[in-house]
């Protein structure tokens, strides 16, 4: 089994079946696909300001470029959409298109109890499971389709937006790697080419940094670092790793070199939307906002950075499983390990995996210095 024959490739086989496990499963995949159609539903019957503009529904966030993380805790999970709506939008004012939105749904036996005016969006809270971000924005060229204008309260005018844009940024990133460590192994066994071993390093870094995020601000959520800043500073920094570690362990030095780098000057690190450099997700962090957020925010990577060169260190298996528990969690852990262990046991039944006699790492049972790994019985003897 060519995914098991080093260190390296056994440790990122672990981290994509961490990331799987604590990405949202097919059944919630599922009913927030049917919550958000049923958005669109209910639009197409609008006999008002909906029933003859033109418009689209899609996804945005995590869900369209593939990072979704469970919530922890009592946390739901945030389901962002889009209501796409193609129009001259300077005969418009921001608070009408708001409002027209805020219409619909109030006027909705379904939604009426659901809704939560936000500053750009509209939340419809679905309690205990998730949540529905809403956000209404109008096409603003013709030129680009992808760009809005969305109303922001706060300012009361329209403000620049481009989630589609974002997307397609992120997704092209992540595929400057064609084909990933755990690919090539896959696909060494033919073994089927599905979603977990076809997920990209980008894709899956993200997913287990915002999992440590999850697990670092557990008892300070409102300190955490926002999933925009980290998935666009992940994005900005990758260099094509095939790895998974090796993604995680490079865009952190990228980010520790950058705030060194940064703090010498006296600056701070600022993260742009890559689709829209006018757009600062990082703004909070200015000294007339909230700059502890900042300062939670590098003692964040600077605790990622120690675990992490902990795990290239020769420490055992144990100290190896104890760091990877206080940085995910041990639930998501001992779930991945057990898969692992799963598939192990499939191939030792099948004969296709050895230990190495010199270094005890599990190979093909046909490579020299190998001995076979005879199967278990129920009972623990071997047959």
């Amino acid at each position: 089994m060519i995914q098991f024959n080093n260190k390296n490739t056994q440790l990122d086989d672990l981290l994509a079946r961490m990331a799987e496990e604590i990405q949202l499963d097919d059944t919630r995949k599922e009913r927030m696909e049917s919550a958000y159609r049923a958005i669109e539903s209910l639009l197409n019957e609008d006999t008002g300001f909906f029933k003859d503009a033109i418009f689209e529904i899609y996804p945005q966030g995590s869900v369209r470029i593939g990072t979704t993380v469970k919530p922890t805790g009592k946390n739901e999970f945030d389901l962002d959409i889009v209501v796409h709506i193609v129009m001259n939008w300077e005969e418009y004012s921001p608070q009408f298109v708001y409002n027209q939105l805020k219409r619909v749904l109030q006027n909705s036996d379904r939604y009426r109890d659901k809704v939560e005016p936000k500053n750009r969006c509209i939340r419809l809270n679905y309690a205990g499971d998730f949540h529905m971000d809403i956000l209404p924005g109008c096409q603003e060229t013709e030129i680009d389709y992808n760009k809005l204008v969305v109303p922001d309260r706060k300012l009361g005018d329209w403000t620049s937006s481009n989630p589609r844009g974002y997307g397609k940024w992120f997704i092209d990133k992540s595929n400057l790697v064609k084909m990933s460590l755990l690919e090539k192994a896959y696909a060494m066994e033919n073994l089927p080419a599905d979603e977990f071993s076809k997920k990209k390093p980008l894709q899956r870094a993200v997913q287990l940094i915002k999992m440590y995020r999850d697990e670092y601000f557990n008892d300070n959520k409102e300190m955490a670092t926002s999933s925009i800043i980290l998935t666009t500073i992940a994005g900005e920094f990758y260099g094509g790793e095939e790895s998974i570690f090796d993604t995680i362990d490079n865009i952190i030095g990228r980010i520790k070199q950058s705030l060194s780098d940064l703090n010498w000057n006296g600056d701070r690190l600022k993260v742009l939307n890559p689709v829209n450099n006018d757009e600062d997700f990082s703004d909070k962090w200015e000294e007339d906002k909230e700059p502890e957020l900042y300062e939670y925010f590098k003692k964040f990577v600077a605790h990622l950075d120690a675990q992490w060169q902990n795990l290239k260190e020769d420490n055992g298996v144990l100290e190896e499983a104890n760091i990877l528990k206080g940085l995910f969690g041990e639930s998501a852990f001992l779930r991945a390990q057990n898969s692992q262990v799963s598939y192990i046991e499939k191939a030792r039944k099948s004969s296709e995996i050895g230990i190495n006699t010199k270094t005890g790492i599990l190979t093909e049972s046909l490579a020299i210095a190998t001995k076979k790994v005879r199967s278990n019985t129920f009972f623990g003897s071997e047959q």
